[in-house]
């Protein structure tokens, strides 16, 4: 008797997890549609190298954002997979957003050194989960930090053993139906980085925060139009 309990409420806790991701799934798809809906059709949305995003396997995706909320909608629609997102800390304890980015499956970032629930979080959805992660560092932060952040993002790849995915992304000037002037949204996916193990290592941390700012530098890279070369 005590056993058949057990296993119904585990049945049932399960039962509730597979629930639960569903309404998150579909709650995340409905709002990535509606926001395909409104970047293709107002701001003449472009994506150049959605092929480098796999259609298997793990891969954490990583720009220098300069809205987070707004480039959380704009990398979602770089694949057909959902992409689970790690947020600020301090924008999950928003009471107007957080709420609605949790119900959408993205986590928070870390508190402080001792804070591992959100590290746990990535390599379950990395290692367990085989999925896609993003993982953002913001443009008004410092250059060192941003590298610091970076440098973050590839232990985070050597510990999952998934490679590094760059993308940039920027407005250029055009035209909405060839009449409207506007800022279109642009998105250049860049070529996947394997990371060597070796840089999770701390004699090796001067090659990792090289390794950071060069990532750094191709999201930058990424921008330059054709004709500023």
């Amino acid at each position: 008797m005590v056993e058949n309990t057990i296993d119904e409420k585990e049945i049932k806790g399960r039962d509730k997890l597979i629930s639960k991701d569903l309404m998150e799934d579909v709650l995340y798809g409905a709002v990535k549609g509606i926001g395909a809906l409104g970047l293709w059709s107002l701001a003449d949305f472009k994506i150049e190298g959605k092929e480098n995003v796999p259609l298997m396997g793990k891969a954490i995706l990583t720009t220098i954002s300069d809205n987070a909320l707004r480039d959380m909608l704009i990398i979602s629609q770089v694949s057909g997979r959902r992409i689970h997102f790690m947020v600020h800390h301090k924008l999950m304890k928003n009471q107007m957003y957080g709420p609605i980015l949790k119900s959408l499956g993205m986590f928070r970032s870390t508190l402080d050194k001792d804070d591992t629930e959100p590290i746990d979080k990535v390599f379950h959805y990395l290692n367990e989960a085989g999925d896609l992660v993003a993982m953002t560092p913001e443009s008004k932060l410092e250059r060192d930090i941003q590298i610091k952040a970076m440098a973050g993002i590839i232990k985070f790849a050597v510990a999952g053993d998934a490679p590094i995915i760059p993308l940039a992304i920027y407005t250029e000037k055009t035209k909405i139906f060839n009449l409207i002037d506007t800022q279109g949204i642009r998105v250049k996916v860049g070529n996947p980085l394997p990371v060597e193990k070796r840089l999770n290592r701390e004699k090796y941390r001067d090659q990792r925060y090289e390794l950071a700012e060069d990532i750094i530098n191709i999201i930058e890279s990424l921008k330059v139009q054709p004709m500023e070369e």
